[in-house]
């Protein structure tokens, strides 16, 4: 095998998770095929290691809901090889869910932080779920955002606790029949400023995920065509509170009928374009799909500007691209010098002789 990705995962051990009673293997190459046919459990296994990432899944916000049935609980353990600043350092991963508690070690080692992890192990998924990124609601486009910034700096985590916790009192506040208007002044300064900082990290990312994905097309499809994300603030917070104020004099009065805060980084969006038109509206599920890869692979790439290099996960999403964009869209993908994990119903097909032609380790999911 040629040399190793910055992040390897090594080995998988799931227990209880979903379908699996006890699923375990090692992976041996930087390219891996997970096959077999609907329902068997490929996107199970992605499921797995996105939860060992972010302490939740890509397909229910339950993490009971992933317990194999008739069980208490599920663990997944993985092990990770991390070759940064000249050190090859193996870390042992167990993540799981018992008696309504979520639990998390490294090395054996209950963490404190879930900042510890994330410093560990990064990933980056693709799933059909991800068209929700063009398709769905604005929530689908915050969350992406934030991911982006929170595997870059997991100290993001930390502003966004803080202002999801400001949020709550606020709009627990204005729920109130009376309240005391110098308690509103305060909470809303803080929202503000808090806002700020969010929207600030949040354009800065958008930024340079726009960089990436331009040098992406112009490499590999000529400048064909243009995708182009742009932050969407619901409200434009100005300069200085006091003249956000001033920008909107009915806000309080809003604020009251509603019982809600009507601004924030928390009713914020993100519009995607492509050939400067909205993507939602105008583009094909073809193009839709291209779209999405790209931004998930121009994702990975400043991960790895960055120094903080993730694998990628892509459950059966390259199956509906025509032979020759498949073949550009996956030389793209082997040039992220990651390790990638595929999943795929079909064995003969054009994924799957593409990969195996680049020595991907294949591995055929059953019962």
């Amino acid at each position: 095998m040629a040399n190793k990705p910055s992040v390897f995962l090594s080995h998988i051990h799931l227990k209880n998770f979903r379908c699996f009673t006890s699923f375990e293997l090692d992976l041996e190459q930087s390219i891996v095929l997970f096959e077999g046919s609907n329902g068997i459990g490929k996107t199970s296994l992605l499921e797995a290691l996105y939860y060992a990432c972010y302490l939740r899944s890509f397909r229910t916000h339950s993490p009971k809901e992933l317990v194999r049935f008739g069980n208490d609980g599920f663990f997944v353990n993985i092990q990770v090889t991390n070759n940064l600043m000249d050190q090859e350092l193996m870390h042992d991963i167990q993540v799981g869910f018992s008696h309504k508690r979520k639990l998390v070690k490294i090395d054996q080692k209950p963490i404190v932080s879930y900042k510890e992890l994330m410093h560990m192990y990064r990933v980056v998924s693709l799933t059909e779920d991800d068209l929700t990124l063009i398709q769905g609601e604005p929530q689908a486009r915050r969350t992406f955002m934030d991911h982006v910034l929170l595997l870059i700096n997991p100290d993001y985590l930390v502003v966004l606790k803080s202002y999801r916790n400001i949020l709550d009192q606020r709009n627990a506040l204005l729920q109130q029949r009376s309240f005391n208007r110098v308690t509103y002044e305060i909470l809303t300064k803080q929202l503000w400023e808090q806002s700020q900082m969010i929207q600030e990290a949040r354009v800065e990312g958008v930024a340079k995920l726009n960089d990436s994905i331009t040098e992406l097309i112009a490499r590999y499809f000529d400048n064909s065509f243009t995708i182009t994300c742009r932050y969407k603030p619901k409200r434009n917070l100005h300069e200085s509170l006091e003249d956000f104020t001033v920008a909107y004099p009915m806000l309080y009065d809003q604020e009251l009928r509603f019982g809600r805060s009507l601004f924030g980084a928390h009713l914020d969006d993100l519009s995607i374009m492509f050939q400067s038109i909205t993507a939602k509206d105008f583009a094909s599920r073809g193009q839709q799909k291209l779209i999405v890869l790209l931004v998930k692979i121009a994702q990975a790439k400043q991960l790895a500007y960055a120094g903080s290099a993730a694998l990628m996960l892509l459950d059966d999403f390259m199956t509906d691209f025509d032979p020759e964009k498949g073949r550009v869209l996956l030389n793209i993908l082997m040039d992220l010098d990651l390790q990638l994990i595929f999943t795929s119903p079909m064995e003969d097909g054009m994924l799957s002789r593409y990969l195996r032609e680049r020595g991907a380790q294949a591995q055929k999911i059953t019962y």
